[in-house]
């Protein structure tokens, strides 16, 4: 037996025996999960008024097959995905901006956001009844990311920029965010739309809680497969799962005042 059949025997028979462990299971190509732990049945889409544009990192893209962006590409049935990091030659993005019949904003904080939580939200209801095409973009990244992406993307930090006021923190504990004014993208969307509701620019009458529905169940897989060694999509980590959010201690860089988390408006 020469040295490359013999190899050869050797791969396949490793590759029986770790097959025998973790047999081959049925698997979902809409959501990115094995066919038992499909999120599929949950995944209700809506219409809203207002247009979502998600503006994803690449890495964000890459790691995440089914993050929190990407379930709200699927939850919002007026919405769209754009991939990059600087997307001031972006003909896709650009296309959107200079059209006429759309009037765009760039969901993020700042001094002299649109909060539609506090502010007045005549104009929205304006565009809206005026027949416009409001599109908001929003950056799906991690926060460093998203302020690096908003720096360059010039288009994008030239349009008017459109808030909230969060009443709650993330629930998003399986991460750490910078600060706790500080949600996830589909958290975002999710109060957003609750507060446009609120103030009467969209009527959506509570369909955006299917969204937070699909990422508690994200979040609950998530914690199990740190903490269960006989799944297959077992992720090593503490014997303990995740630490609990009280017991962290933020990164010192987002603690000093001369280093923001967010990029200013002016």
């Amino acid at each position: 037996m020469d040295k490359a059949t013999y190899l050869k025997i050797k791969e396949d028979r490793l590759k029986a025996i770790e097959e025998q462990k973790h047999p081959r299971e049925s698997f979902c190509y809409n959501c990115h999960r094995l066919q038992k732990n499909c999120l599929c049945h949950l995944i209700k889409p809506f219409e809203t008024k207002i247009k979502f544009v998600i503006l994803m990192h690449p890495m964000e893209a890459k790691k995440e097959k089914m993050g929190t962006g990407r379930i709200s590409l699927a939850m919002l049935a007026n919405s769209q995905m754009i991939m990059g990091v600087d997307f001031t030659e972006d003909n896709e993005v650009n296309g959107l901006i200079n059209d006429s019949d759309n009037y765009c904003l760039t969901m993020y904080p700042g001094e002299r956001s649109l909060n539609v939580s506090e502010h007045d939200v005549t104009p929205l209801q304006n565009l809206l009844s005026e027949k416009k095409n409001v599109i908001v973009f929003l950056i799906d990244g991690t926060w460093p990311c998203a302020k690096k992406m908003m720096r360059l993307s010039k288009n994008i930090r030239a349009l008017p920029r459109v808030s909230f006021t969060a009443t709650h923190t993330s629930i998003f504990e399986i991460k750490e965010q910078p600060a706790d004014y500080c949600l996830s993208t589909l958290e975002s969307i999710h109060f957003f739309i609750q507060e446009c509701n609120r103030r009467g620019v969209e009527e959506t009458h509570k369909k955006e809680d299917q969204m937070i529905a699909v990422f508690k169940e994200m979040i609950n897989f998530q914690k199990e497969c740190a903490l269960n060694p006989s799944l297959s999509s077992y992720k090593r980590g503490s014997k303990l799962g995740y630490s609990k959010q009280e017991d962290r201690v933020k990164a010192k860089k987002w603690l000093t005042k001369s280093r923001s988390v967010i990029l200013p408006d002016r």
